[in-house]
């Protein structure tokens, strides 16, 4: 009679890695708490610098659209919004991905899918007070986010030693 223990014991190994190589990746990312119980996230200067151009071309785009709400011109916010919807997700590098926290790619990804509705919205003749009622509650995940992340430009080591 042949024992296969071997190979359940090496199977159950691997699995344990691979479960834990996907909490890694899916859900903790490259992290570390800091005094202000903010989370920092770990990022490389270029990726630093690629989620901060996100964040101002979200910026710009809330601005574009605010404008456009205000001149009542509907196809001036679907153009703004558009580009910056879910189509915007698939440009993240999958490395980058990788190393930010669940709730952050949540609070990412449910603000692109929110310029999707908001595009939808524009197009479908919405009113202009309803698209800025969204618009406003889309803001609130940038405040969330803002609050509970940061990206920093130092280390973290000398962010815990001077208290940041």
């Amino acid at each position: 009679m042949k024992t296969t223990t071997p190979h359940w014991i090496a199977i159950g190994v691997l699995s344990a890695l691979l479960v834990g190589g996907a909490l890694k990746v899916i859900v903790l990312g490259s992290t570390e708490k800091v005094a202000d119980e903010r989370t920092v996230v770990l990022l490389e200067p270029a990726e630093r610098q690629a989620v901060l151009g996100e964040m101002r071309v979200l910026l710009e785009t809330t601005q574009v659209i605010v404008e456009a709400l205000a001149r009542e011109d509907l196809a001036a916010v679907e153009a703004a919004a558009r580009p910056i919807g879910s189509a915007a997700i698939a440009t993240v590098d999958f490395r980058l991905r990788a190393k930010l926290p669940l709730e952050f790619k949540q609070l990412g990804f449910g603000t692109h899918y929110a310029f999707d509705d908001i595009a939808n919205m524009a197009k479908e003749g919405a009113p202009a007070r309803e698209i800025q009622k969204k618009l406003a509650e889309t803001m609130q995940n940038c405040v969330a986010c803002h609050a509970s992340f940061q990206l920093p430009a130092v280390t973290v080591q000398s962010l815990k030693t001077t208290g940041e």
